[in-house]
């Protein structure tokens, strides 16, 4: 049952994954409805061009801490013998948060940057 514990991997490999693709495939066309697509990236073109620029990046370096995260607590849990079914709830809930810190993040710094011009 331990193996269960990878499905805590499944976030920070999809936020990695995705992040990479957006990198080497960077979505220019704002009617596209792919890339990084928030009200905040859909403001104007430049707001668009910024977020594509950002967000992949954002969310390979959270994808990566949290991956390291999801493994010292999953080992943590398996040394307290924590039930699997709490396990997977608690990365679970670390991994959606991630998730939406992700763009929180991203938002955050279009916001910054569209702010000082």
């Amino acid at each position: 049952m331990p193996f269960l514990l990878l499905l805590n991997l499944i976030v920070p490999y999809v936020m990695i994954l995705v992040g990479y693709l957006f990198k080497k495939h960077p979505v220019s066309d704002m009617k596209s409805q792919n890339g990084y697509n928030t009200p905040t990236s859909r403001k104007s073109q430049a707001h668009w061009d910024y977020a594509q620029s950002i967000a992949p990046d954002i969310f390979i370096s959270l994808g990566k801490i949290l991956g390291v995260i999801e493994i010292i607590l999953s080992v943590m849990m398996l040394l307290f013998q924590t039930s699997i079914h709490v396990a997977l709830i608690v990365g679970g809930c670390v991994g959606f948060g991630f998730l939406l810190f992700g763009f929180y993040q991203t938002d955050s710094e279009i916001e910054k940057k569209f702010m000082e011009s």
